[in-house]
């Protein structure tokens, strides 16, 4: 059958019923909640927010198992804070001075003035609880972690993306102890 053989009438029916079908229903993304993913790289944008002090940059992070590596950026891309976490402990470097101590979040709030709670973090950008403590989880209808609570930081989830096959944050809250920081990813890297 050709295209003209085709009535008028006929092809205006097919277009209206075109127009009257629906959108397609997104399925749920697979959840990351429970699959830990051991090693990824993150660049986003941060904000912080600690009393009337505050940061926004940019930020790169590169998590390996028990190894860190994060990278605080100006909005021109200037290094402002370089973290290092290993086995050994943690470095903070600001200006060229470095800065030691056993763990991320008592480092930054002695140098920085705010504490980065890196430990449970690494699991919470993931879309999931730290395994190490209890925490209290609410689920949209899809399954996706929309709100989590650990550790005494609240962490709200805004937006998911699929990213490999697996659900990851991409824009998410942390509020704990009069702080606020606020992450959205750019780019996520998985092994």
């Amino acid at each position: 059958m050709s295209c003209r053989s085709i009535s008028s009438p006929l092809l205006a029916g097919l277009i209206f019923l075109a127009g009257c079908s629906s959108p397609p229903v997104r399925a749920p993304f697979p959840l990351a909640h429970g699959q830990n993913i051991p090693e990824f790289t993150l660049n986003g944008r941060v904000a912080v927010r600690h009393g009337n002090d505050g940061f926004s940059g940019h930020l790169y992070w590169r998590h390996a198992y028990k190894n860190d590596e994060l990278r605080l950026l100006s909005p021109l891309g200037q290094t402002v804070a370089a973290i290092q976490r290993g086995s050994a402990g943690v470095v903070l470097e600001v200006s060229g001075v470095r800065h030691e101590a056993s763990n991320t979040a008592d480092l930054t709030e002695r140098v920085l003035g705010w504490r980065l709670p890196l430990e449970g973090m690494q699991y919470w950008v993931q879309g999931r609880a730290s395994p190490e403590d209890g925490a209290e989880i609410v689920r949209d209808e899809p399954g996706n972690v929309v709100r989590l609570s650990q550790q005494g930081w609240e962490i709200e989830y805004r937006d998911y993306r699929l990213q490999e096959g697996v659900a990851l944050p991409y824009r998410l809250v942390m509020r704990g102890a009069d702080m606020e920081l606020k992450l959205a990813v750019d780019e996520w890297g998985l092994p």
